[in-house]
């Protein structure tokens, strides 16, 4: 079937453009590295069911990161579901050193400790700060999670004013600015 051609091409595709950037997404939603290629299985799936509703509305991009972020949020439910029944307590695995390089090493260790902040901060705030991580302006975040862009800019400035202290190491009150 024709058709079947261009949906798999058009999946293919899109896959190839934006596979870094949903295992990105995937990371801030899932601790566990085997996690986190479940999620980007699910949320390639879940991309492959929506492909032959996407009318164009928005930017294929946006459009892409709804899916996922919508696809993750049932995932991060199930999980929770899973894992409340099952008390697991793990702690997540900080990604491992390849290069013997001292800056390269100093920048993993700030990118590690970037990554376990964006971790602990609320999931709607995390949501937003790794789409904006993906470069998505905040009318695009108010796409993809339905929040307002006032919402958006207003959230993603106070994460990053945690996010910073806690990089620092100083405390943060869940309250404060």
């Amino acid at each position: 079937m024709r058709v079947g051609n261009e949906r798999t091409k058009a999946f293919e595709d899109l896959l190839q453009r934006y596979v870094p950037a949903l295992k990105r997404l995937a990371r801030s939603y899932a601790r566990e590295p085997a996690e986190q290629d479940d999620l980007l299985q699910e949320i390639a799936l879940g991309l492959w069911t929506a492909l032959p509703n996407f009318r164009g509305e928005a930017s294929e991009r946006t459009w892409m990161y709804r899916v996922a972020h919508n696809t993750a949020i049932s995932f991060v439910t199930s999980r929770n579901r899973r894992s409340q029944r099952e008390q697991n307590g793990a702690i997540p695995d900080l990604p491992t050193l390849e290069s013997g390089a001292e800056s390269t090493v100093i920048e993993d260790q700030q990118r590690a400790r970037l990554w376990a902040a964006v971790e602990e901060l609320p999931l709607t705030d995390r949501q937003i700060v790794v789409l904006h991580f993906e470069g998505l302006s905040a009318a695009e975040i108010e796409v993809v999670t339905g929040l307002s862009a006032g919402n958006v800019a207003t959230r993603l400035s106070r994460a990053r004013q945690k996010l910073v202290a806690r990089v620092r190491g100083e405390k943060n009150e869940p309250n404060a600015g």
